[in-house]
């Protein structure tokens, strides 16, 4: 694998592996068999330790997105820049306008380069954050330009 591999081909592979996701909950077995699992698919991609970290963050789902957030307590070796692209996976427009929460979008999605470098993902990934009755529309759009999801939302908003 070349080195400097596009990291949405990267996910794109390993999503077609159909690895498990993780969302903190069930028997203390779940995460050991999870972490097998995903090894399985690092070592199909070879993949670096970087790339794990990225690739195995797409996997988590509910409580174990807020150990990911709060692990530097656990782990305080971990970088400003780690926990800044924890912020980002966690951002939801919640009670912030969408220009509020866009303007955190753009602020944190500077820490996750990887995540927001094809323009599907980023889309996808803003509209996620969406509240639901917003969300649910603009998917119903089907907009697949950042800056005109964007502006859908805010005239919807």
């Amino acid at each position: 694998m070349a080195v400097n591999r596009q990291m949405h081909q990267l996910i794109e592979q390993f999503l077609k592996l159909k690895p498990p996701k993780f969302n903190g909950r069930g028997d203390p077995e779940a995460a050991p068999r999870w972490v097998e699992e995903l090894e399985k698919a690092f070592d199909v991609l070879g993949c670096t330790e970087a790339e794990k970290v990225t690739l195995a963050v797409y996997q988590l789902q509910d409580s174990a997105i807020d150990w990911f957030a709060t692990r530097d307590r656990v782990f305080p070796e971990e970088s400003a820049q780690e926990r800044k692209l924890a912020e980002f996976m966690r951002l939801r427009q919640g009670q912030m306008t969408v220009d509020q929460y866009e303007a955190e979008f753009a602020r944190l999605s500077k820490f996750a380069p990887r995540m927001v470098e094809n323009p599907r993902d980023k889309v996808q990934r803003f509209r996620d954050g969406l509240k639901p009755d917003l969300r649910s529309k603009m998917i119903s759009l089907n907009i697949r330009d950042y800056g005109e999801m964007y502006e859908r939302a805010q005239a919807i908003e």
